[in-house]
């Protein structure tokens, strides 16, 4: 009898889901023909979508269970009869019906188990090209599923409304150690601005922090940066670290590896080393960023005169020769030298890099001559390590 009550406690759900899918559908239809408009045409009735969608989602949760050691229904499995019954709905759009405009059309559901969470990924179309994503993650808890963490873009003024292309979303892992805190995770989202043309635009990456003693997640860092939005972003969180990697544009459209580490201390996300993986890399971060996040990582005692050369400096901020130059009277010292392309040592640049493991990076002096000592080539050292899981 209990079984056959579950059942049906099912069968209802799942019937007012459907009713909730005709719902969407009528939200979305009209917006197929609205005219070209600001904000890429989003208004606050897209709130309603992303908000009717994901409680439709959540409806079919109910039937994501944990019975003898496994997931029952696979969630892969889930995910595809989510998403089979959106596409029979005519919610997705085929082919190119739509055109440039993907407003009025949803895009696939995306369902993922991280470390015990649930994370689920929708999206709602624009136009020009695009999509708005959202993003939601669960817990298990008392044998059912409890939304503890949501990211959606609902602020639709023109200069203020940021949709993003998910490219990652990442929880922490719990931290079962008797002392730890079982209900703090870092969760860690990347993504880009959707554009029909073009690759350079904006890499957006937020941290928060779930807590037990936060009535809702805690948003510790809210940045964007140009970078190449068609290469790789990697992402590695852990509960106190976050780490991410993307290609920014350096000068000549040069693509440079952009490496964020920040370290969670006192409730607030610190960046620290590293901020590069190779000396070339480090160069090209110290004359690239502000002198007040460069100074971080220069010399205390030599600050002054390499703020000083770095107002007169002209070179380029991402070619280098190579290889680089180990020193001989000081076992952690190398040296790095710019190449203006031209093809002439007058145009060379040298800097010389404070190196400590495993990847702590320090400007200790630049000149327009080399180091009479810094002549061991070191081509091992110019290669990246594979510090992510590709």
């Amino acid at each position: 009898m209990r079984r056959l009550a579950v059942l049906l406690l099912f069968a209802s759900v799942l019937r007012a889901a459907g009713d909730r899918v005709a719902t969407i559908r009528a939200l979305l239809i009209p917006m197929r023909k609205a005219p070209i408009a600001d904000a890429r045409g989003a208004t606050p009735a897209l709130t309603d979508v992303k908000h009717q969608l994901r409680d439709w989602i959540e409806a079919h949760l109910a039937t994501l269970q944990w019975k003898d050691g496994r997931w029952t229904t696979n969630p892969t499995v889930l995910q595809e009869q989510l998403n089979h019954e959106l596409s029979g709905a005519g919610l997705f759009c085929q082919d190119a019906t739509c055109g440039q405009s993907e407003l009025g059309y949803l895009d696939r559901v995306v369902l993922e188990m991280q470390a015990g969470f649930l994370v689920v990924r929708s999206s709602v179309g624009l136009q020009n090209c695009g999509t708005d994503d959202s993003a939601y993650i669960y817990e298990w808890a008392g044998n059912r599923w409890g939304r503890i963490w949501q990211s959606e873009q609902n602020n639709y003024k023109e200069k203020t409304y940021l949709p993003q292309r998910l490219v990652d979303v990442k929880i922490s892992p719990t931290d079962w150690q008797a002392e730890s805190d079982h209900t703090s995770h870092l969760i860690v989202t990347t993504g880009v601005f959707p554009w029909c043309s073009s690759v350079l635009y904006p890499v957006y990456y937020r941290v928060w922090q779930t807590k037990s003693t936060y009535a809702t997640p805690l948003l510790l860092l809210d940045e964007s940066e140009q970078a190449d939005i068609g290469d790789p972003i990697h992402v590695r969180v852990n509960r106190n670290e976050v780490f991410i990697e993307f290609q920014v544009v350096a000068d000549e459209a040069m693509r440079v590896p952009e490496f964020l580490h920040y370290v969670l201390a006192n409730g607030k996300l610190r960046r620290t080393d590293p901020v590069a993986l190779t000396p070339q890399d480090f160069v090209s971060y110290w004359l690239r960023r502000s002198w007040r996040e460069a100074s971080e990582w220069t010399a205390p005692t030599e600050r002054a005169k390499l703020k000083a050369w770095r107002t007169r400096y002209k070179g380029s901020n991402s070619e280098f020769a190579s290889p680089t130059h180990r020193c001989t009277r000081h076992p952690d010292l190398w040296q790095v030298a710019s190449d203006s392309g031209a093809g002439s040592d007058s145009d060379l640049h040298y800097f010389l890099i404070r190196a400590r493991p495993p990847f702590r990076f320090t400007m200790v002096a630049a000149s327009d001559h080399p180091w009479p000592d810094c002549t061991v080539d070191d081509p091992a050292i110019d290669n990246a390590p594979d510090f992510f899981d590709r």
